[in-house]
């Protein structure tokens, strides 16, 4: 730096002396004061490229050769030989520099099956430190061009990993079958297969992905030099819960009441049960699946409907129809209704009279809603036989008659006292 900064000092004392019997007409002189400005630009560039010199060296990184223009019926049959550049940059810049700031080709326009020897084109593809590319090294690669052949071959994809517990995977299902291998004919020979890798390690959903191929041969090892037809293609596995059955009862749902003074007699299914398919927890857990609701509401005669099963999100029914017929018998009501009635004498002697008046007795009748309802106290016919009955008290049998749709369940009480006396 103490160098530098004497060769700045000298300099300025060289300029100085030039200038100074000028000094004194410089605002007569527009032209002498745009060289001082020159001069003292130059200065700069001096000071600045001391401090960080441009230097030309081998930048030791290998640059890769891509070939270019290659003809449809010719295959690259050996690697090209990277090579090396010598470039002139900025001493701050070059340990900067990478493969990535470089492109190098080889132009294959209008070649044929052999070996050749050709020039390397190299550009940079940045101008950071004033980059200037001098020479490749080596400037001529050897270029060994074969008969482009091809052939099919089958894919093969390999899983590897299983996936979450109580899952089950499918066999993978590909895009593509099979590829168009070409290139070189010894390498494209070596091809057996082409394969790919998907991982379902603890996967518990399906796999949709496209993969990348690579040619393997006979041993599984890599083959270089060849391209694949697509060289990309998709891989389908269905992932999904592990899934058991069982048998279970169907079970129906209603909706609504029936009529006043109508019940639900009876419920039938048909069929009465179905197979269920679906998760281990589902299967356990579950001993009836529902119907959808049958609407009974205000029905007094029995409904049919043909109705749908209620299944649940990730289950199954197997082997059957989702539909089952559910047979709702509806029927009326019974009922216990109570009725106070009189009794009314029955087969009086002639010569005897009752004394006082008979009580009331009271009547349960049991019998359908809709016919009880209509029931009154003077449809229901209580009496006493007193047929050869004599002066006395006597304890008499109620007999009620029978009506039509009802069943007399009870009479209280029985029996009763009836006192005659002589006329």
């Amino acid at each position: 730096m103490q160098g530098i900064a004497r060769v700045f000092q000298e300099t300025l004392q060289f300029f100085a002396a030039l200038a100074r019997p000028v000094f004194g007409s410089l605002s007569d002189n527009r032209g002498l004061a745009a060289l001082s400005v020159v001069l003292a630009f130059g200065l700069w560039i001096f000071v600045t490229d001391s401090e960080n010199p441009t230097r030309t060296r081998v930048l030791p990184i290998d640059i890769s050769v891509q070939p270019i223009n290659v003809p449809d019926d010719v295959a690259i049959a050996s690697d090209i030989t990277p090579v090396r550049l010598r470039i002139t940059v900025a001493d701050d810049v070059f340990e900067s520099l990478t493969a990535g700031d470089f492109e190098a080709d080889v132009d294959l326009d209008g070649l044929t099956v052999g070996s050749y020897e050709l020039s390397v084109n190299v550009r940079a593809l940045t101008g950071r430190g004033g980059l200037r590319i001098d020479e490749p090294l080596p400037d001529m690669v050897t270029v060994d061009l074969a008969q482009l052949t091809g052939k099919s071959v089958p894919v093969q994809i390999n899983v590897t990993g299983s996936p979450a517990s109580g899952f089950t995977m499918s066999p993978p299902v590909l895009d593509d079958d099979n590829v168009l291998v070409t290139g070189p004919q010894e390498e494209v020979d070596q091809v057996s297969r082409v394969t790919a890798t998907i991982d379902v390690t603890a996967r518990t959903s399906s796999v949709d992905q496209a993969v990348r191929l690579t040619p393997r041969n006979d041993r599984g090892f890599l083959v270089q030099r060849v391209n694949l037809e697509p060289s990309i293609t998709g891989v389908t596995i269905d992932v999904e819960q592990e899934r058991f059955s069982r048998s279970v009862a169907v079970s129906v749902v209603t909706d609504g009441d029936p009529a006043p003074g109508y019940n639900v007699v009876s419920v039938n299914v048909d069929p009465p049960t179905v197979t269920v398919r679906g998760s281990q927890s589902f299967i356990t857990g579950t001993d009836s699946i529902d119907t959808q609701p049958v609407d009974i509401d205000g029905a007094d005669e029995t409904v049919v409907r043909s109705v749908s099963l209620d299944i649940p999100s990730g289950a199954e029914v197997t082997g059957g129809s989702q539909v089952v017929t559910v047979t709702v018998t509806i029927g009326p009501a019974t009922s216990e209704f109570n009725f106070t009635v009189p009794v009314t004498p029955a087969n009086l002697g002639p010569d005897v009279s009752i004394v006082g008046a008979l009580p009331s007795i009271t009547v349960m009748l049991i019998g359908p809603f809709p016919i009880l309802s209509e029931v009154s106290p003077a449809d229901i016919s209580a009496t006493v036989n007193l047929d050869d009955l004599g002066a006395g008290t006597h304890s008499v049998k109620i007999e009620v008659a029978e009506l039509a749709g009802v069943t007399v369940a009870r009479v209280t009480p029985e029996e009763i006292d009836v006192v005659l006396e002589s006329q």
